[in-house]
């Protein structure tokens, strides 16, 4: 990729992740109370569709390689990444999050 190339992809690639991060977090409420089991699966479904949309602008040996690695090496990360927010959060209890029901059901 032509230096000319990457300018024009990060000039119109970062803007638009910033913007999709920026609508889910809004429609996930992050940061306005505790995390419910509804904010994490917004939130997981808006990490899936950022990392796609980067993974399909990849050119193809280095997407290849980073599809390949990911699967071992994102389950290996989760279960680190939990373990230090049960070290951090020790009395939480990280499992017991509360569903907070759609709007505008009964």
């Amino acid at each position: 990729m032509s230096s000319e190339d990457r300018a024009k992809f990060v000039k119109e690639f970062g803007p638009r992740v910033n913007a999709l991060l920026e609508r889910l977090h809004k429609a996930a409420n992050v940061g306005k109370g505790p995390m419910s089991l509804g904010k994490l699966d917004i939130l997981a479904a808006a990490s899936m569709e950022v990392l796609t949309s980067a993974l399909a602008n990849m050119p193809e040996p280095m997407r290849d390689e980073r599809v390949r690695g990911l699967s071992a090496t994102l389950a290996r990360d989760v279960a680190q990444k939990r373990r230090r927010i049960e070290q951090k959060i020790p009395n939480r209890k990280l499992d017991a999050l509360r569903q907070t029901p759609p709007k505008g059901s009964a």
